[in-house]
């Protein structure tokens, strides 16, 4: 018997030998309950060869769930907040800050996203990962963070590994803590996220870039090519995921990163939101690879890293929001879409 990891990385290393593939079993089964064929082929009529369409999320929840009849009642959706020091104005902007401004929204429950999760049913969290800012947040608000965010990644790296671990710790408990069933009616069944940190996208797109060999036309807009091309020259081709992590994401990122392990080691899905939950979800994969297996793409989001994101996990959006707020709006109506396709294999 091998002996127990230590060290740093032992709650990283343990949550990801814990991620076994989604069940092909499972799979099978729903193909059959939904009267398609056991194996799709080009040109025959199968609905489930969209992966857009709603047979092919039954499909797929099956499989992640490793169930017949997929759960879906017990979703959350938790949204993260953070600061990048590649978008710092050099001045704390207080209560004119975007993520403050969105906590506060979606606390008094006027925000689209808030809107949109009573409408599935979902219960909203909001965590503080990484805000500079000295402004009040709602009380409801959970502080996970230092009180800083990510340094300037065009100038140097994000954050230590050793913070990196700690932030991807912090999200491995937090879902851990969503899931717990000792409480009646607690449970985690799916797992939404939206995320609200200025400069993020500087940081998504280096990711994105790194970690699946793309080039910046594919990742980021002209405006941002120099800052992306700057954060990259702290890594090499060498470059492993957690060091990746933190030499271009941030505390924000690396938590995002800690709820996807955490979720897909305990079979439940994942719907990504835009470009830094994809991000955080590709550099889930690069430490897990059967972790695209657990995640659902609710849209197309408007940054192309998140597109290039979504291709690199072969995934396919559910449907065009033509919005990119990334505050979690499109991943709480695509719950909706989730708890429908569930229905589909309900005895």
């Amino acid at each position: 018997m091998s002996e127990p990891a230590h060290g740093p990385r032992a709650v990283l290393d343990h949550v990801c030998a814990a991620i076994s593939p989604p069940s092909a079993a499972q799979a099978l089964g729903a193909r059959l309950r939904l009267g398609l064929p056991a194996t799709s082929a080009p040109g025959a009529d199968d609905p489930a060869a969209d992966p857009a369409s709603l047979a092919a999320l039954a499909v797929r929840l099956a499989a992640a769930r490793h169930a017949p009849s997929p759960r879906t009642a017990r979703a959350h959706l938790v949204v993260v907040l953070g600061d990048h020091g590649s978008a710092d104005p050099g001045v704390d902007l207080g209560d004119a800050h975007p993520a403050v401004i969105a906590a506060r929204a979606i606390d008094a429950g006027t925000a689209a996203v808030a809107t949109a999760a009573r409408a599935a049913g979902a219960p909203v969290m909001i965590v503080d990962a990484g805000l500079a800012t000295r402004a009040p947040l709602p009380a409801a608000v959970i502080r996970l963070s230092a009180g800083r965010g990510a340094a300037d990644i065009t100038r140097e790296p994000a954050m230590t590994v050793v913070e990196a671990l700690l932030a991807l710790q912090s999200g491995v408990a937090l879902a851990t803590s969503l899931a717990d069933e000792r409480d009646a009616g607690a449970g985690l069944d799916v797992l939404a996220l939206g995320h609200v940190a200025p400069g993020a996208e500087v940081a998504s797109a280096a990711l994105v870039a790194h970690l699946a060999g793309a080039p910046l036309a594919e990742v980021a807009p002209p405006a941002d090519h120099a800052d992306v091309a700057a954060a990259l020259a702290h890594v090499t081709a060498a470059t492993g995921p957690l060091e990746a992590l933190a030499a271009l994401g941030g505390p924000d990122l690396a938590l995002l990163t800690g709820l996807i392990l955490a979720a897909a080691s305990m079979n439940v899905p994942v719907v990504l939101e835009d470009h830094g939950t994809s991000a955080a979800a590709l550099v889930a994969a690069r430490l897990a690879p059967a972790v695209p297996g657990y995640l659902i793409a609710a849209h197309g989001g408007t940054r192309p890293a998140h597109r290039r994101a979504l291709a690199a996990l072969g995934l396919a959006p559910l449907f065009a929001l033509g919005v990119g707020s990334g505050e979690g709006a499109g991943a709480a109506l695509a719950l909706g879409l989730v708890d429908g396709a569930a229905r589909l294999l309900v005895p």
